[in-house]
């Protein structure tokens, strides 16, 4: 008996992920960004107005032209769309219709839109469903879309993987993602749109999400978070206790959330430090490579900080190596293959590799010591509220030639519904490659030389506050410290994603 994805709960998730999607990068792309076109201006004019003080002092040294020219490389890389102009994939199933008519509704050419499935049954109901449609569209591919990413250079607007499994399954839908990423599949801006099912509660399952779930939370909220040995176990503090109490009553919203934080991850943090610690790139930076199968000792992990997935991934296989009780670690562990493809180096001894080049001295190329002694003891450099130091030049410089994909926390659209028996959840994720900060910069060895321009300097500074406010209540991998404001501070606040929307 063939499946059908027509339920009215289906069609009203479908129609409001999709529209939405539409929307922002068409008639709303203006603010399809981390960054604002006016964010520049808009605190050259906050700080101005601070009579007497330091900040409008050193606003002040600003050359507007500066500003202008931001704004200018802003527009470009933002640009403008129309929904005809669009590039959208998706996967099939039996029923490509369904997404491909609220497509064709918004404006989006039938030309432009891409379906792909793998399964040969599944393939034969799409072909038939297609044949009596209105239109002989869209291109129903037979093949598995991660396939397509890998040998396809087509880049797409929107990308829909509406996915039948949980997060971390033997579908690989999150290996699927992170090729998309890998590969560089989707636009920036642009929108990926995932569709997760919760987990068999009554299985094992439950408790592994459980472990891995609260143990990433509270990482991610306790920067030193002790790990220690007592009586022969492994354990956290206190607080781990009460995180995975928390964790185990309210499971269902918890998951919805490390969906969320998996996928951001994946883009803005995986892909990028995979890339960058396998390419001639690190080089630039770093006389050795990074240390295959990184081995930990208890006094390693409880070194890391402001660096949640690092420590995640490094804690993960610490427990693994000493034989723990804790249920999670075969789940995180298959979690990190399926992100991490098959590079020379794995993410494990990137995300290591990239931690100990900003936090230590050791193997430094000598090119770049100059520049970090400026960053490290120049008095020119005005701190504003965070003063820049080492670590915000190798972030910059990082991710200018890595390619993040900054998720733009403000505009993502969660939504959580029942499709017969099991509990979906519905990320729509804004992604932004943020050009407009990273091309602002020279390279490398010009930079010292770029930040001693107040102007050229100060605008940098001033665009990389709103990415920083973008991330900073998420993630704490990159600028953890390079505020400019308070997030306190109207107009510049620290962002939110919105609650997940339960539609029944």
């Amino acid at each position: 008996m063939a499946v059908s994805y027509k339920q009215e709960t289906k069609n009203l998730v479908r129609h409001t992920v999709i529209k939405e999607a539409v929307q922002l990068l068409t008639n709303q792309r203006s603010d399809a960004c981390c960054v604002r076109r006016s964010y520049v201006r808009d605190l050259y004019d906050y700080f101005s107005q601070l009579s007497e003080s330091h900040e409008q002092q050193e606003a002040q040294k600003i050359d507007l032209s500066y500003i202008q020219e931001w704004e200018r490389l802003h527009a470009n890389s933002i640009g403008t769309k129309r929904p005809d102009e669009l590039l959208v994939c998706y996967l099939s199933g039996p029923e490509p219709e369904n997404d491909f008519n609220e497509f064709v509704s918004l404006g989006v050419l039938p030309q432009n839109i891409w379906a792909f499935e793998s399964e040969r049954n599944t393939y034969l109901q799409a072909l038939t469903s297609i044949k009596t449609s209105e239109y002989m569209q869209p291109k129903i591919v037979k093949t598995s879309i991660e396939k397509f990413f890998e040998i396809s250079p087509r880049v797409f607007d929107i990308v829909y993987i509406d996915s039948c499994a949980s997060l971390i399954s033997d579908q690989h839908t999150l290996r699927c993602i992170a090729s998309l990423f890998k590969h560089n599949r989707l636009n920036s801006p642009g929108v990926l749109i995932s569709n997760f099912a919760l987990f068999d509660t009554t299985s094992s399952e439950l408790a592994q999400y459980i472990d891995i779930i609260s143990r990433y939370s509270y990482i991610r909220s306790h920067r030193s978070a002790p790990l220690y040995e007592e009586n022969g176990h492994l354990q956290y503090g206190n607080d781990f206790t009460q995180e995975h109490k928390r964790t185990e009553e309210s499971i269902e919203d918890a998951y919805g959330e490390f969906i969320s934080s998996s996928l951001q991850n994946i883009a803005s943090i995986v892909i990028p430090t995979l890339r960058f610690c396998n390419s001639t790139y690190l080089q630039s930076l770093s006389q050795t490579a990074p240390i295959r199968n990184p081995a930990f000792r208890l006094q390693d992990i409880n070194t890391i900080r402001d660096n949640t997935l690092y420590k995640f991934f490094a804690t993960n296989q610490y427990l693994q190596q000493n034989n723990s009780y804790f249920l999670g670690i075969s789940k995180a562990e298959k979690m990190r293959k399926e992100i991490e493809f098959q590079y020379n180096y794995d993410l494990l001894s990137s995300l290591q590799k990239v931690y100990l080049l900003k936090t230590t001295n050791t193997d430094i190329c000598p090119e770049i010591q100059e520049t970090l002694d400026y960053f490290d003891t120049d008095p020119t450099l005005y701190q504003f509220l965070d003063k820049p130091n080492k670590i915000l030049f190798f972030d910059a410089v990082i991710n200018q030639l890595s390619c993040p994909m900054h998720y733009v926390t403000n505009k993502s659209v969660r939504l959580t519904y029942i499709a017969k028996q099991t509990r979906m959840f519905t990320d729509l994720l804004l992604f932004d490659d943020c050009r407009y900060i990273y091309d602002w910069l020279p390279a490398i060895h010009q930079i010292p030389s770029a930040f001693s321009n107040p102007s050229w300097q100060y605008t940098f500074r001033f665009a990389l506050d709103g990415l920083i406010k973008q991330r900073m209540n998420y993630n704490n991998e990159f600028f953890f410290q390079g505020s400019v404001i308070s997030k306190t501070i109207d107009g510049f606040e620290a962002q939110i994603m919105s609650s997940r929307t339960k539609i029944n």
